[in-house]
Formats: C-alpha cells, structure tokens, sequence
C-alpha cells in the first residue's frame, strides 16, 4: 500500500536525510490521512523505541511489538519484594527460578496447519525511560523451526488484549518478511541496475507487481486444470508463468510446436488442442 526508500546520511547528492524511525512514523501518518483500515501496528525490536512507542499512543493507536532483551522492565523482585528496573534477559532467569508454576502455555498456528504450543508469562508494566504503560508477554520458545531466537519479549500498549491475540499479531509480521524474503530471492527486488530514486522505486514497483500476480494466480489455484505438478511455491508459481511466457514466444516465432510444447507439464486438453491449432 506504501512504501518509503531510506538512504544513508552519507549518500551522495542527498540532503533531505530522514532515519527510519522519521520514515515510520510518515507511513502511519500516510495510512492515518487515507482513511486505511487497520487495528493495530507491528514493528520488529529495531523500531521499539520510547520515541514510537508514545508517538504511536499519542495517536490513540494500538501497538504490538518485540524489545530487545537489554531493554530494562518494571517489576516486583521475588527476593525482595520490591519494584524495580531489570533487564529482560535476566528476568527471565528469575522467571524460570521462582515462576515456573505461573508460566501458561498458547497455542499458535504453524505453516503444516498444526499448533505449537509455547510456555508464556505476561504482566502489565512499564519500560524505563518511557511514559506509556504496556502489557509485558514472555515467550520461551522459538515461534517455528525457522526462528533462529529461543526466547521473545513482546510489549503491547493494548493492555486488555489477550496474550495469544497478542502473540497472533505479532506474527503477521512473519508475513511481510517472507514476502521480502521472496522478493529478493524470485522476483530480484534488490537486484536493480539503476542509480537515481525514481527508477529504483519503479524497479520494486514492478517487483511488487510481478509478486503480487504470482501469488493471486497461486492463492487461486489458477494452474491446478493446466499443470501436472501443481507449483508449490511462489518461485514454481513464477517459473511456471514464465514457462508460458516462452511457450508463447515459441509459437508465435516457430512451426515446431512440439518443442514448444515439452517446456513445461501440461495436461489441459483444451490447452493442448489450442497448441495444435
């Protein structure tokens, strides 16, 4: 729906230097000013600033996010039963310790359809050096066999949310990323040859759209009556358009139509009498 390019303060020729915090917070100005529909918003511990954090809730907006586990957390000791700063790393420590009977346990949705679940412990707080109260939520486990973190603290500003409706929000984020991760990877998002923004904006534009039409025509199942072997990713979704891409040019640039044919697995009969013709 929106994007923003960020350019390092060192770039040549630039001098309108914004960091990505300016730019974040100009995307949830842009959503706010077009009237776009959305309950809460999501941002990885980079973006988990005090700065955000308060700037999102001076919005009256909600927000779902992960912090470092430096970030230091109000709390009542178990030892001395007195309120104070630590960080979450050694929270956690303590919460193992002397919490492990409070620990609960949330079931979350993996990619073959099955649910994991995750041990949790969640508590309304603050973090130090920021004014906007926040609901706390440990995770002490990976979220699927491609996370590479074995624990997770999140803090939502929607304090009423359920933890598991929490952690599910949070998780949307996985989707954007794995967009990305096809992006550079299939559609060669990151792979342009030009210099000046404009053209470097239309490049993603156009990667954006390619991706976009791979993955409408796979979520369709558009090729299930044409292929044999249904493409099970977003890059066998492209390799399989581009295949007809070249089938196409085949026919239209040779009478050989059986080579034309064999360059990809076909079994619609009508696609086949339409080769003939």
């Amino acid at each position: 729906m929106d994007f923003k390019s960020y350019l390092p303060i060192d770039t040549a020729g630039y001098k309108n230097f914004k960091s990505k915090l300016e730019l974040a917070k100009e995307l949830i100005d842009n959503a706010l000013n077009k009237g776009l529909a959305f309950s809460s918003i999501v941002v990885d511990n980079w973006y988990t600033s005090t700065d955000l954090i308060e700037y999102v809730s001076a919005k009256n907006l909600s927000l779902v996010a992960e912090v470092k586990t430096n970030r230091s957390i109000f709390f009542t000791h178990p030892q001395t039963k007195q309120w104070r700063y630590l960080r979450g790393d050694e929270f956690m420590l303590l919460l193992k310790k002397f919490y492990p009977h409070k620990l609960k346990s949330v079931s979350i949705p993996q990619k073959d359809g099955k649910d994991k679940n995750v041990w949790t412990y969640s508590f309304d707080s603050k973090l130090k050096g920021c004014k906007v109260p926040v609901k706390v939520i440990f995770v002490f486990d990976r979220w699927s066999e491609y996370d590479d973190k074995n624990t997770h603290i999140l803090i939502t500003t929607n304090q009423n949310q359920s933890t598991r409706s929490s952690i599910l929000t949070y998780l949307l984020r996985w989707g954007i990323e794995e967009s990305f991760r096809e992006l550079k990877d299939t559609f060669r998002f990151d792979q342009y040859q030009v210099r000046h923004q404009k053209q470097i904006q239309r490049h993603w534009i156009m990667s954006f759209l390619a991706w976009a039409l791979a993955y409408w025509i796979k979520q369709n199942g558009c090729l299930s009556k044409i292929l044999t072997e249904l493409p099970q990713t977003i890059g066998q979704c492209k390799e399989a358009i581009a295949s007809f891409i070249i089938i196409d040019s085949a026919f239209l640039l040779s009478k050989n139509k059986e080579v034309a044919a064999s360059l990809y697995k076909i079994k619609s009969e009508r696609f086949k009498k339409k080769l003939k013709n």
